[in-house]
């Protein structure tokens, strides 16, 4: 089978002086993990360009990245990026790919899968077994009962920390589409700034009935559906909880969010992320 890699890249832990976060040394290192981690969006931007060779342009138009986080890594360790693309000469029309992310010694850091256009395949966490439990069944997330919006927002993408991190050369995986013009006119949104734009603050009333704890993305996915989200352009973002589940160790929320243009709110979403987050029990006051 043919694959398509981004090469060896070493991804930058751009949260690392967040105290108390999962992204802090100190605090990641008290609750088992090596060092402050690298977050999974972040992860997401190394496909891009990969993304483009597969699919073309489109898969900014109507393409998905589906992956489940198995390894979190530590800033600047190195990881590659792969698409199984069968064998195909040409971008991929209608189809859904596996996607995965290793370290060099072979370790699985993320898998998933990748597709564009129509496809009936559920994508990688749309075919998890969630295994929802009720929320009552939980201590922090006790209010987060399945369907149960989260906040509206109407914003613009972070615009001006994308060219920043491109000017600097902090980028993972950069595209000249993200700062200068692209096939659709303005710049667009890379993968990071996209989940940014779509999850930021969307959970602060559940995180504030949670109380204090620790949390950490467990798996992200970022659908376009008439894309691409673009910069300096304002959206209004909505979402919704999915369900919640538990581990021994964490409980876990999943939730959606969609991306529709200013004033055309009951229109089609332009993009649309799914995510799940694990909040360490061991972190949390009620679990002590």
């Amino acid at each position: 089978m043919s694959t398509i890699s981004s090469g060896i890249c070493y991804p930058r832990n751009l949260s690392i002086n967040s105290k108390g976060s999962i992204h802090d040394d100190a605090t990641a290192t008290e609750f088992g993990f090596r060092a402050g981690t690298v977050a999974g969006d972040i992860h997401l931007e190394q496909f891009g360009g990969i993304l483009v060779s597969a699919f073309g342009p489109q898969w900014f138009e109507s393409g998905s990245l589906s992956m489940y986080f198995m390894h979190a890594t530590a800033d600047a360790e190195p990881v590659e990026a792969i698409l199984d693309i069968g064998d195909s000469n040409t971008p991929l029309v209608n189809a859904q790919i596996s996607a995965h992310m290793e370290t060099p010694e072979g370790t699985r850091v993320a898998e998933g899968t990748a597709s564009v256009g129509e496809s009936a395949v559920p994508t990688a966490l749309y075919s998890r077994d969630r295994r929802p439990v009720e929320p009552s069944a939980l201590k922090m997330l006790r209010h987060a009962t399945p369907g149960r919006p989260l906040e509206t927002f109407t914003r613009q993408a972070p615009g001006n920390d994308q060219i920043l991190r491109h000017s600097r050369g902090i980028m993972t995986a950069p595209l000249d589409w993200y700062v200068e013009e692209s096939p659709w006119g303005k710049p667009i949104c890379s993968p990071l700034t996209s989940c940014r734009l779509l999850v930021a603050g969307m959970t602060d009333t559940i995180e504030r009935e949670c109380g204090d704890f620790v949390g950490l993305y467990g798996a992200i996915e970022i659908r376009h559906h008439n894309g691409p989200l673009m910069l300096e352009t304002d959206y209004t973002i909505t979402g919704r909880v999915l369900n919640v589940s538990q581990t021994p160790k964490t409980e876990v929320l999943w939730l959606t969010t969609e991306a529709r243009r200013a004033g055309d709110e009951n229109g089609e979403p332009i993009a649309s992320l799914t995510m799940m987050t694990r909040l360490l029990k061991d972190s949390s006051p009620l679990y002590r």
